[in-house]
């Protein structure tokens, strides 16, 4: 059976924001199977920018991915599904007795469709991550964002949790490190004994400003790991 990961928009556009995305091609090639992005991310990441300008050049890089087979189309997402976890997501929590949307249908599809093929995604969003690893950090996250008191409805978002817990979830700084450690990214390493540490630091700290959520303890960790000998 043919290796499947599936990305949502937010580390494509962390990419391309961060001028990564040519890293994409060579990873698909070392990891020998298929690159997948779902109906409603191609809407997200394609087909409403290219009618905006200031969008349309990003929109134009992932056309380009999928024309070139980088990137593929996934056509068996299971709709009902989707709508059932969108509806328990955006029912978990509230604000004044109202709730919150908090999962959108590209979020949704791509970690359905993974979850259907027993498969990985790439996924920087923080929101969904923390929603199927921890409710109760999701609920504090939330308060942070909204600055009020955000009511939960634990056991709906145990049960969401419970749905998707079996999902592997890659950021995308991650895949960058796994370039790095597979020797693609060597031509940018500058001269001189700290080259190597420049150029992680610059890898991610591009990444982050690009839309990863990561956080400046986790970018240090990852770099130490790297340098090991």
């Amino acid at each position: 059976m043919t290796k499947k990961i599936f990305f949502d928009a937010g580390p494509l556009i962390t990419l391309i924001m961060s001028r990564q995305i040519n890293l994409l091609p060579a990873l698909k090639k070392q990891f020998n199977g298929d690159f997948y992005i779902t109906p409603a991310v191609h809407l997200e990441l394609v087909e409403r920018p290219l009618s905006i300008k200031r969008f349309s050049l990003e929109a134009l890089e992932v056309e380009k991915l999928i024309r070139e087979g980088v990137l593929k189309v996934y056509e068996l997402v299971p709709p009902g599904k989707v709508n059932e976890l969108i509806n328990l997501a955006n029912h978990s929590f509230f604000i004044n007795g109202k709730s919150l949307d908090i999962l959108q249908s590209g979020e949704m599809e791509s970690i359905v469709s993974a979850l259907q093929e027993e498969s990985s995604i790439v996924m920087d969003e923080r929101t969904l991550r923390l929603l199927i690893e921890n409710p109760t950090e999701m609920k504090s996250l939330l308060e942070k964002r909204f600055q009020k008191n955000v009511e939960c409805d634990i056991e709906k978002a145990k049960a969401f949790s419970k749905l998707l817990h079996d999902v592997s979830i890659i950021r995308s700084i991650e895949l960058i490190a796994v370039g790095y450690r597979l020797g693609l990214l060597n031509g940018y390493i500058p001269e001189g004994k700290d080259g190597q540490s420049i150029l992680l630091d610059s890898l991610f700290w591009a990444a982050k400003y690009g839309g990863c959520a990561v956080t400046q303890d986790e970018i240090e960790e990852m770099k130490q790991e790297l340098l090991k000998k």
